[in-house]
């Protein structure tokens, strides 16, 4: 992990094609859970690999 101001930056993989993205989480010890799909609640980012896959991270 790598600290960005308040931020932490996590790699994470793509939950299409396994190819590894950067990921700015809220905090260090927060845990991470990469879906295909978007949920109707919870915290999350919106994530798009270098092969343009589009995903969501929750974080936990």
């Amino acid at each position: 992990m790598t600290a960005t101001g308040n931020r932490e930056l996590v790699t994470i993989s793509c939950p299409h094609c396994e190819q590894e993205t950067v990921v700015s989480v809220p905090d260090a010890g927060v845990e991470l859970e990469a879906r295909r799909y978007v949920a109707l609640y919870g915290d999350y980012t919106t994530v798009v690999c270098p092969a343009d896959h589009k995903f969501w991270v929750y974080f936990c």
